[in-house]
């Protein structure tokens, strides 16, 4: 494969490499990215953009190389992002697939993850951050994942620490990627908290999620339920369990689209 400053180009097709982060990041922006810095060899591509026309930054590990290990450079990529988001007040976004720290880096690269860690920290209750889970995202990756916000996984994206064949080693359970990172896993967790149906899918609730979280609303205390009385909505025995989602959906504005639920598989019902 060639590297292009735009994408990675698969030699002898002259298609562009799906896993590209140019590639992946145009399918989240409105238009064409603009990147943070040249594109290089750190492992990480940082841009910034609009979502439904409001400004997001976001980073995107590159998968076409070494799995998308990132080391300090890399990290410092994904930094600078994220200090960009809350300098400029934007929400940032993390498209990952990612095998974890390069363990070649040594010790810069475990100081490059925590300057990482550190830093979404710092923007945590600042800006919004939403991570992307598109193939797995392993070790650091998996811990910098679930530090963002909310956490979105496309089919292919699988969350665990370390791989199966550690597992099986350690502890002699026989488990798969699926079984370990995927959607079995964290259907239910707490970790993931949209289960996306495609690549593309994951995308669009990505961007669902940061209109809403770049357009906050105010709620009309006057008349909040326009002239419905909420005790329509609710059962004859409300202390039993109940489905709450009509009670959400007579809150919300109409002309919303309904609203993105969280960790649905984790919901109880009567």
């Amino acid at each position: 494969m060639t590297i292009t400053a735009d994408a990675v180009t698969l030699t002898g097709t002259g298609q562009e490499d799906p896993r590209a982060p140019m590639v992946r990041l145009a399918q989240l922006f409105d238009a064409a990215p603009v990147p943070l810095h040249p594109a290089d060899t750190s492992g990480v591509l940082a841009a910034h953009g609009t979502v439904d026309g409001q400004k997001v930054v976001a980073y995107c590990t590159d998968a076409t190389t070494m799995g998308g290990a990132i080391g300090q450079d890399g990290c410092r990529r994904i930094v600078d992002a994220i200090d960009c988001g809350i300098r400029e007040r934007w929400p940032v976004v993390g498209l990952w697939h990612s095998g974890g720290a390069k363990l070649g880096d040594g010790v810069e690269a475990m100081h490059g993850i925590g300057t990482m860690f550190s830093a979404m920290v710092r923007a945590s209750g600042r800006v919004p951050q939403i991570s992307v889970a598109l193939g797995p995202a392993a070790g650091g990756a998996a811990y910098g994942a679930a530090l963002t916000d909310l956490l979105v996984m496309a089919p292919a994206g699988r969350v665990f620490v370390t791989g199966p064949d550690v597992v099986r080693k350690v502890t002699g359970e026989m488990i798969d990627m699926e079984g370990l990172g995927g959607a079995a896993a964290h259907g239910r967790s707490g970790v993931v908290h949209v289960m996306a149906d495609s690549e593309a899918d994951a995308y669009v609730r990505t961007r669902r999620l940061c209109s809403l979280f770049a357009r906050p609303g105010r709620f009309d205390l006057a008349q909040p339920w326009d002239g419905m009385d909420p005790g329509q909505l609710l059962p004859d025995r409300p202390r039993r369990a109940y489905d709450m989602r009509p009670l959400i959906r007579a809150i919300l504005d109409p002309a919303d689209g309904g609203f993105e639920e969280l960790q649905p598989a984790g919901r109880r019902t009567s």
